[in-house]
């Protein structure tokens, strides 16, 4: 997954990671030092409202002012929970674990996000559809 989101992340000239967030349990800690081995963002951190539970509701892109490109790892259902509000798409389907989206955001409400990239099991290479 790691590579995979990196190999993307380079060819489409997204920017370098200013940001990246991870929910303080085991696994987020683990897979946000692997993709901080790859893509080396600006800074990193903890954030306890990545924790199960999480609701997208309680998100804003205030809290993300001067950061262009930001990567939350975190957990279900949130995340796909929280890519089909921003991006009012019901029907996408959930990720699997290592699965990934990336997100062109203007405000984190219902539809205010366009989808760029949706992986949601990398293990199946015929899910890797670019919108």
């Amino acid at each position: 997954m790691a590579h995979g989101y990196s190999t993307w992340a380079g060819e489409s000239a997204l920017g370098s990671v200013s940001l990246m967030l991870h929910s303080p349990y085991r696994r987020t800690v683990e897979t946000a030092k692997l993709l901080g081995e790859l893509l080396r963002p600006s800074s990193l951190k903890v954030d306890s409202s990545l924790a199960p539970g999480a609701r997208p509701e309680a998100f804003s892109e205030k809290d993300y002012t001067g950061h262009g490109h930001v990567v939350m790892v975190s957990h279900q259902p949130f995340v796909s929970k929280a890519i089909a509000l921003w991006t009012d798409d019901p029907t996408l389907a959930p990720l699997a674990p290592g699965g990934w989206s990336t997100l062109e955001i203007t405000c984190l409400a219902r539809g205010g996000a366009t989808l760029l990239r949706h992986c949601p099991d990398p293990r199946d290479l015929t899910s890797k559809v670019q919108i």
